[in-house]
């Protein structure tokens, strides 16, 4: 009669095994990937720091700056994140930080500045939005670089937002003739200023498509000292006859 008591013991010895087998808990790496960000920074500092002229690097000092940071943080983008906006500014930052490096390539040309400068941006953009999420905590000697980072990308972030209004302003822009002096025709478009910035100057080139979509002149508009929510008047003349008409940005201040 005792045999079903073992019969019983028996069965329960492969349950207890199985419910230890049960599925393994999933690994972030959201600290993982701060903690390696963090010494990337440094590191890239401690050669950036003694940089005699930081205005003017060589090929070789902006090669191990971002070796230096890439190092440490290279892997992250396929790695899980439980925080999916920490885990977006990570895409971001590395995504840049990889733009850095392919723009050395371009060192002995004209577009390696421009190229440099908008990686650089992009990835003080990122640390901004990291820090915001995370606080980064760097030695002492290097908190002045990091405010440099997170003041820069707080800047490039608000010149983003001012180019959007900009771009968004402009697509408003619809002209309309009003006069016709001798085949000299004048088109004119009443604009407001409906961006939350006040402009010194703002100039657009307003290119004149024939039906082919090709561009057979270009005309110049200047206006000054244009306040928020102010309405300017925008005109240009022309004798040539054209089918359409591209409004691209120029200089604005």
């Amino acid at each position: 009669m005792k045999k079903p008591k073992y019969l019983v013991l028996l069965l329960l010895v492969p349950m207890l095994i199985l419910g230890g087998c049960g599925k393994k808990e999933t690994k972030y790496y959201d600290s993982d990937f701060v903690s390696a960000l963090q010494r990337g920074l440094q590191n890239r500092w401690a050669i950036s720091d003694n940089i005699k002229d930081p205005n003017n690097i060589s090929k070789d000092e902006a090669t191990k700056m971002v070796n230096a940071e890439l190092e440490q943080v290279k892997g992250y983008d396929n790695k899980k994140f439980k925080s999916n906006k920490l885990h977006e500014q990570a895409l971001a930052y590395l995504n840049a930080i990889k733009e850095q490096k392919n723009s050395i390539k371009k060192y002995d040309t004209n577009s390696f500045i421009t190229l440099w400068n908008e990686a650089y941006n992009k990835r003080t953009k990122a640390i901004l939005n990291i820090n915001k999420i995370h606080k980064l905590k760097v030695d002492s000697k290097y908190q002045s670089d990091l405010t440099e980072l997170t003041r820069n990308g707080d800047k490039a972030i608000n010149q983003d937002n001012k180019n959007e209004q900009i771009n968004s302003l402009i697509k408003t822009i619809r002209f309309k003739q009003t006069k016709n002096d001798y085949g000299y025709k004048t088109y004119s478009a009443n604009v407001k200023n409906t961006t939350d910035f006040s402009f010194k100057s703002f100039s657009v080139n307003v290119k004149l498509l024939n039906a082919n979509k090709t561009v057979i002149d270009t005309q110049p508009i200047f206006i000054n000292d244009w306040d928020k929510g102010q309405t300017n008047r925008f005109e240009f003349t022309t004798n040539k006859r054209f089918s359409n008409y591209n409004i691209v940005k120029d200089l604005v201040d």
